[in-house]
């Protein structure tokens, strides 16, 4: 079976994303529709959920996630899981077919497209389920026992939202991956403060399916898993969509183990973020996921940088007072590390600066290829990104 690429169009300032068509493709046999509209549910009925989980080339992870799935707590025989498998050439089909002959009391619907991306993989399987709730994760993402409680008890309030993010956890020793889990810590801690957010991740994520749809779902021009929600995050807030964050919907996931791996990742994080600031550019100023601090902590990194360089070159040891900026700005995260009750996330102090060097310098290297390439969010026909046109001189 083979997807229908989702219609997605975009420019630099403002999002016009179609409403996603629940109706196509047909879905698949044995699958059968709600008889309610989407988001509408019996009275006194619980909600009803369909968990969806892109993949590609994950055959080595995969199972780790539909075990975690099928061993929610409580049980819910009701559980609609929908594993997208979006082109993958190693074994994971076969992984799959396997794991579902295993499991034949599970409603595991599997569809196969051709390689797309995570957005447009996750797409489908919005249109494919039969949920009140879309429930979103990863497939290297463990979800806890308690996962689907955890989303389906904060939408079943008076006054539930129209989306919601859950946590991180992570059981890695290594310095990077200590230090990753450090820094969502640190978020987290941010938006526990708050009543609303404006972020929320597709690793541990619910939506509200009619609204899901309505906004168009996620941009298919994000062709990687970088940034394509943070991108329909703010849409969803800029269309008065209520978010919120749940601690409790935890999923163990791995993070970068290697410093390397880590540096090229956040370099991602900054390029990618640079077009989605294009499209709302006073998130580029201040959201509810992104600690202040770290912003300032990129000119600082390089001033450090440069302090260093010309402290080596000039056999000037006093030059390194250009460092002391960065150093200070590392002060309140080395305090929030240790003061966190688990030991592991304490152990991760003695990595705070050289982390918050290395991450700040990936953002600009980021940033910069960005703003040199002047690439858009400008959605081609084929889905991929296209260059932002050339500005006419007599422009303004």
């Amino acid at each position: 079976m083979t997807a229908t690429p989702v219609a997605s169009s975009g420019h630099a300032r403002r999002s016009r994303m179609r409403p996603l068509d629940p109706a196509q493709p047909p879905l698949p046999t044995g699958l059968q529709p709600n008889t309610l509209q989407p988001g509408q549910r019996s009275v006194n009925a619980p909600l009803s959920c369909s968990v969806v989980v892109p993949v590609y080339n994950g055959a080595a992870v995969i199972l780790r996630c539909l075990n975690a799935l099928a061993a929610q707590q409580p049980p819910d025989p009701t559980l609609e899981i929908i594993v997208v498998d979006d082109g993958s050439t190693d074994g994971t089909a076969a992984a799959l077919e396997a794991w579902r002959a295993a499991h034949p009391h599970l409603r595991l619907q599997i569809y196969t497209q051709a390689n797309a991306g995570p957005a447009a993989a996750r797409n489908q399987g919005a249109r494919l389920a039969t949920g009140d709730l879309l429930l979103l994760t990863d497939a290297d993402c463990i979800p806890a026992p308690g996962w689907v409680h955890a989303f389906r008890s904060a939408f079943a309030g008076a006054n539930p939202p129209d989306a919601a993010m859950g946590a991180y956890t992570s059981a890695q020793q290594t310095p990077a991956a200590r230090f990753s889990q450090l820094e969502f810590e640190e978020r987290y801690a941010l938006m526990q403060r708050r009543a609303t957010i404006d972020f929320v991740a597709t690793y541990s994520a619910a939506y509200r399916r009619s609204a899901f749809l309505a906004a168009g779902g996620f941009d298919s021009a994000f062709r990687h898993a970088n940034n394509e929600d943070v991108e329909l995050s703010y849409r969803l807030a800029a269309l008065g969509k209520r978010l919120v964050f749940v601690p409790a919907a935890t999923v163990e996931h791995e993070h970068d183990a290697t410093w390397a791996d880590y540096l090229r990742t956040k370099t991602g994080r900054g390029y990618w973020r640079v077009l989605v600031y294009r499209r709302f550019p006073g998130k580029g100023v201040k959201d509810s996921y992104t600690p202040q601090l770290m912003k300032v902590q990129m000119p600082l990194a390089l001033l450090a940088l440069l302090s260093l360089g010309a402290a080596l070159l000039g056999r000037t040891p006093r030059r390194l007072a250009g460092a002391l900026p960065f150093l200070l700005s590392t002060v309140p995260m080395l305090r929030f590390a240790l003061r966190q009750p688990n030991p592991a996330l304490r152990s991760a102090a003695p990595w705070v600066v050289w982390g918050s060097f290395v991450r700040a310098l990936a953002f600009v290297l980021g940033v910069a290829k960005a703003l040199l390439q002047g690439t858009s969010l400008a959605t081609q026909r084929d889905g991929t990104l296209a260059p932002a046109p050339a500005r006419s001189e007599a422009a303004p």
